[in-house]
């Protein structure tokens, strides 16, 4: 019988684990947010989230196994999966009791608290969904009538070996003085029985022993839950239409979303929010403690186009000296900016923003103004003006306001002339990216062939230059069903690329960016009637708690 334990990898630390030595070494056990049911865990789709932990080896025959491990923890539970390559399985044919898992292949984990190892418990698990489980005092003192009262265990058999899925309640371990937050000790091991009747015992921490035998200290490592998240903001941005239609709510929470952003105007979003629905809406936010900012096309409701008729100065010039009510403003104006700044306060006095973002946007891809006093600045930096502008106006309100500047199509490159005041961050939109390829294959064309991912890349790297990458925001569109159905209805299934999404974290994260949103407009009740299946959102919040570099 061997002693188990569960290496817990810190996701950023997997590549030490193999090659650790030390008990002393402490591994990061991941967290989610996310509800996983222990009945089906083999199902999951957290464990494409987690990289896996591999490098068990028999360091008395010599051997190394392909036998990968993986965990994480919940509110509740202490979650653990093997994948076990093994062509040739021992299993007890007459199974009576759970003695009969000795002789069987199987995994196995233990638990002890921190500090001198005395007493332990462990799980023994086969294939065939069979556990032996006990307290030990070392050493070797064994209590096969204690059972762990709350583990779950899911197990399959396929052609190539097996695998095990269990959980564990929070609860029990705390009650057997084992505190996944403080930190403890614990172990993971496999035992492959030959058809000779020989036996491999594989570990994933070496020792130096003649003789196998895990029940001793040395074979026990530290370990601890770590609920600092990769991405401190965790959102979606979605339509009023969507949110009057689905329960955003409940389902960002179940999802590990903590961020909700409304769209589309500020007239728009205000009547949502002074309806029935929308006072629902923002009671439920408050109970499941999700944050909700308001992303916005603004422009139109703030410099009124009607105001052309009344003052045509307020309003850009275009390149042929015509002063034209179609887009924005002209960036110097004191009579545009001073009535921007009005609406801009009186809009965030109805529609406060809980964590103190506000968005209130520019008109998408337009002109800048071509007048005598702009035509120096490019969009990016009159873009910046009216933003300084509004950010003066919002701190009247909200004295903790901040205030988006949005790279997108025309102000992707950052601003040159004019300077953001404090309290200005930067909202990274690359909309002219693609999504079946990741960020870092910098020679894809983007989308349409319009900016190639090198391009991207280099944009973001030049804003990161005058913005804070603490404060920045990224708002991507991994999740834009109305972007893949080319902003047109019936929706079509979002594609979800996993892979690409893990990959784009890696490097917003190696940026230092701590901040993700992404456009989720018409995911409405009829998009989730026609399309229940929800992997992709269990993918986007799992990945944005666990971000593996």
């Amino acid at each position: 019988m061997s002693f188990s334990r569960i290496i817990i990898p810190a996701l950023a630390a997997l590549t030490l684990f193999a090659s650790c030595q030390s008990r002393d070494q402490e591994f990061i056990i991941p967290y989610t947010t996310g509800s996983l049911d222990p009945q089906t865990l083999l199902d999951s789709h957290i464990w494409s989230v987690l990289a896996p932990v591999k490098g068990f080896h028999a360091p008395w025959d010599g051997l190394d196994d392909e036998t990968e491990f993986r965990c994480v923890a919940t509110d509740s539970l202490f979650i653990f999966r093997f994948d076990v390559k093994d062509t040739t399985l021992a299993l007890t044919g007459d199974f009576k009791t759970e003695m009969d898992v000795e002789p069987e292949d199987r995994v196995e984990i233990f638990f002890s608290h921190a500090g001198e190892i005395d007493t332990y418990v462990g799980a023994e698990m086969d294939p065939a969904g069979r556990t032996l489980d006990y307290k030990c005092t070392y050493y070797r003192k064994f209590d096969y009538s204690w059972n762990f009262s709350t583990i779950d265990y899911c197990h399959a058999i396929n052609a190539d070996g097996y695998s095990v899925a269990g959980s564990v309640t929070l609860e029990e371990l705390s009650q057997l003085g084992v505190d996944l937050e403080k930190g403890f000790l614990m172990g993971v091991f496999r035992a492959d029985f030959r058809p000779d009747g020989e036996v491999n015992w594989y570990s994933l921490k070496s020792t130096d022993d003649k003789h196998a035998d895990f029940h001793q200290p040395k074979v026990f490592f530290k370990a601890r839950v770590d609920r600092e998240p990769s991405f401190l903001m965790r959102g979606v941005v979605l339509s009023v239409e969507d949110l009057q239609t689905a329960p955003w709510p409940s389902i960002a929470k179940e999802f590990g979303i903590n961020t909700i952003g409304t769209h589309i105007t500020p007239s728009q979003v205000l009547g949502f929010i002074q309806s029935d629905k929308g006072e629902a809406f923002m009671a439920e936010c408050e109970r499941y403690g999700i944050d909700v900012e308001h992303q916005l096309h603004a422009m139109g409701d703030l410099l009124p186009r009607e105001l052309f008729a009344e003052d045509s100065t307020m309003f850009r010039m275009d390149k042929n000296g015509h002063r034209v009510a179609d887009f924005n403003c002209c960036s110097h104006s004191t009579k545009a900016l001073d009535i921007i700044a009005t609406n801009v306060a009186d809009f965030a006095s109805s529609l406060p923003a809980t964590n103190h973002r506000y968005y209130y946007w520019l008109d998408d891809n337009s002109e800048p103004c071509f007048c005598p006093l702009c035509k120096e600045y490019s969009a990016s930096d009159q873009a910046l003006i009216i933003e300084n502008r509004m950010l003066e106006a919002l701190r009247t309100v909200d004295p903790e306001a901040t205030l988006a500047h949005l790279a997108y199509q025309k102000t992707m490159p950052p601003p040159e002339k004019v300077k953001p005041l404090e309290g200005i961050f930067l909202e990274f939109a690359p909309i002219e990216r693609q999504w079946d390829r990741p960020l870092t294959d910098l020679d894809a064309p983007g989308r349409k062939g319009r900016m190639s991912h090198r391009e991207v890349l280099e944009l973001l790297d030049a804003n990161l230059e005058v913005f804070d990458s603490e404060t920045a925001v990224v708002l991507e569109y991994w999740l834009d069903v109305s972007l893949a159905s080319d902003w047109r209805k019936p929706a079509v299934q979002l594609p979800w690329h996993p892979e690409v999404f893990k990959s784009d974290l890696g490097t917003y994260k190696g940026r230092g960016i701590r901040n993700v949103t992404s456009f989720a407009v018409y995911m409405d009740s009829t998009y989730f009637r026609n399309y229940p299946a929800r992997e992709c959102l269990s993918d986007y919040g799992n990945f944005l708690y666990i971000c593996d570099l």
